[in-house]
């Protein structure tokens, strides 16, 4: 009788903790889908104003980076500004995001980092890939262009790099984003 009078209190406390660190842990996760939810539904709402130009190809006066954002119909927004030759590029750009499906693949990166938002190697890994796809996307467009476009490419991206940073955050988009390691890779 004595001896399982000591390992009860253990069990109680073992259980207190894994219902204390299951209660932390879906609070994060929570966390991590309202704050994707509603920054996802607030940036939405800034894009009602915008225009279509043609097929998914959107100009907006509300953003001062370009992106895309959607899963089934993904669509491209470019901020009204940039030049004719500037939007080739980006065009460009987000259009091999979208024949890559790295919005899926995005929204399933975003899926495992609110799952394991405790883990600093997932969001090591997430940010990672996400930068993996932008350099990916530049080096296609530089590969698709007849012509060397490194120093007008590389000041379209240091341009767009002084807009505010409405993106952070929002699973479902892609914006310019890591732009000195985006340049030194074009450069290269």
């Amino acid at each position: 009788a004595p001896a399982s009078a000591v390992t009860e209190p253990k069990a109680d406390i073992k259980t207190l903790l894994l219902l204390i660190f299951s209660c932390i842990w879906l609070f994060g996760m929570s966390l991590m889908t309202g704050f994707g939810i509603i920054s996802t539904l607030r940036l939405k709402k800034r894009l009602a104003g915008s225009y279509c130009t043609e097929d998914n190809i959107y100009i907006t006066d509300s953003v001062d980076t370009p992106f895309t954002i959607g899963i089934l119909s993904p669509k491209i927004y470019l901020p009204e500004f940039l030049s004719d030759r500037e939007k080739q590029f980006i065009i460009l750009h987000e259009q091999t995001h979208i024949r890559r499906g790295d919005h899926i693949i995005k929204l399933f990166a975003f899926f495992a980092l609110t799952i394991h938002w405790f883990n600093p190697l997932v969001w090591i890994a997430f940010s990672s890939a996400e930068k993996d796809m932008e350099m990916s996307c530049d080096e296609s467009v530089m590969k698709k262009m007849n012509e060397d476009i490194r120093t007008e490419y590389s000041a379209s991206l240091l341009c767009l790099a002084t807009g505010k940073r409405i993106l952070r955050g929002t699973p479902l988009a892609f914006g310019e984003g890591n732009t000195k390691s985006r340049v030194k890779n074009i450069m290269r």
